[in-house]
C-alpha cells in the first residue's frame, strides 16, 4: 500500500487516537505533529506524553509540519479553526490535503475552505461520526471537500471508514450538527428525567418503563409513531408538560429540557398540523416533512 506522510494540527484526544490506529494499521512513515501548546505546562505535559505512547514526532512549527506531511489533520477546538487554516495556509501547495477533523459548524468549515483555497491545497471537511476512543482510525468518517475522494483513496488501506458525500464544504458537518440535535438532546433529557426521578427515588423504575416503550419496535418505528403522534396531539401535550414543569419547581429541579419541550410542542400546534390532517397521525415521517415544506418551517 502506498505511505502517506500523515501530520496533525493540534495533538489532544483524536489526534492521539487516531495516530495510534494508523500505526496499527499499517501506516509505517513518521505521524507528525504540531501542537502551540507543547512547551506550556501543564497542557505540553500531557502532549508529550501522548506523542512519545503514540511514536509521533512534535515538530516546533507550522512551516515543519507542512514541509513533513502529504495529508493535514486540523484537530484542535471549533473556535480557532479558521484562524489556525489561516496561519498555515501560507506554508500549503498543491501537494497538500487539509483535512479539518473539528466538530464545528457548516459555516466554520466554508471559511475554513476559503482560508486555503489560496494555497491550492485540497480541502476536506470530515464529521467523525463516533467516538476516537472508541474507534480510534476506525472511526465512520463523513467527508466532503474537493479532496474528499482522494483522501478516501489514500487513507482506506489503513483501515480508515470515509463515506464521501460530495464536494461542498460543511456539508458533512451539516449532517453532524443535525444528528448532535439528537444525539446530545436525549442526552440532556435524560439528565432532567433521572434528576427528577430520584428526587422521590424512583429512577430505576422511570427508566425501566421508559425502555419498556422505546424496546417494542425498532428505532425507526418508534421514531414514526412518536413523531406522527406527536404532531397531532401536541396541544394536549403541551398542557401536560406545564404540571410537568410545575412538579420540577416544587421538588427544586431544573426545567430547562422540559420548558424547550413545551415550547416546541406549542410551536407545533400554532402550526396547526392536527387540523392538516384532519386529526389522524400521518402514516409516515415523509408526510410530516412535506406538512413542514407546506407550512414554510
Amino acid at each position: 500500500m502506498k505511505q502517506v506522510k500523515v501530520g496533525f494540527i493540534g495533538f489532544g484526544e483524536a489526534a492521539h487516537g487516531i495516530s495510534i490506529g494508523l500505526k496499527n494499521c499499517g501506516l509505517e512513515t513518521v505521524i507528525c505533529a504540531y501542537d502551540k501548546f507543547y512547551d506550556q505546562m501543564p497542557a505540553g505535559q500531557l502532549i508529550k506524553k501522548r506523542a512519545a505512547d503514540a511514536k509521533v514526532e512534535l515538530l516546533e512549527s507550522e512551516k515543519a509540519l507542512t514541509e513533513r506531511s502529504d495529508i493535514i489533520f486540523s484537530s484542535v477546538v471549533s473556535k480557532v479553526a479558521v484562524e489556525v487554516a489561516k496561519s498555515f495556509s501560507p506554508y500549503l501547495t498543491e501537494k497538500h490535503i487539509y483535512a479539518d477533523t473539528n466538530a464545528a459548524s457548516p459555516m466554520v468549515k466554508t471559511e475554513v475552505a476559503q482560508a486555503i483555497s489560496k494555497s491550492g491545497a485540497k480541502f476536506v471537511d470530515c464529521a467523525l461520526m463516533g467516538t476516537i476512543p472508541a474507534f480510534l482510525n476506525k472511526v465512520p468518517i463523513f467527508a466532503s471537500g474537493n479532496g474528499a475522494v482522494e483522501f478516501k483513496e489514500l487513507m482506506t488501506p489503513f483501515s480508515m471508514d470515509i463515506t464521501c458525500l460530495g464536494e461542498t464544504p460543511g456539508q458533512a458537518s451539516a449532517i453532524k450538527m443535525f444528528r448532535s440535535i439528537f444525539m446530545k438532546g436525549y442526552v440532556a433529557l435524560l439528565f432532567e428525567t433521572l434528576n427528577a426521578a430520584n428526587k422521590y427515588n424512583a429512577a430505576d423504575l422511570v427508566m425501566e418503563n421508559i425502555a419498556e416503550t422505546m424496546d417494542q419496535a425498532d428505532f425507526m418505528e418508534t421514531a414514526r409513531l412518536l413523531v406522527t403522534r406527536g404532531l397531532i396531539h401536541s396541544e394536549r401535550r403541551a398542557h401536560e408538560m406545564s404540571e410537568v414543569i410545575m412538579t420540577l419547581s416544587d421538588i427544586g429541579v431544573s426545567s430547562i429540557m422540559s420548558d424547550a419541550t413545551q415550547k416546541k410542542l406549542e410551536w407545533c400546534t400554532a402550526f396547526k398540523f392536527k387540523e392538516y390532517f384532519n386529526g389522524e397521525a400521518p402514516p409516515s415521517l415523509k408526510e410530516v416533512l412535506e406538512a413542514f415544506v407546506a407550512k414554510g418551517v
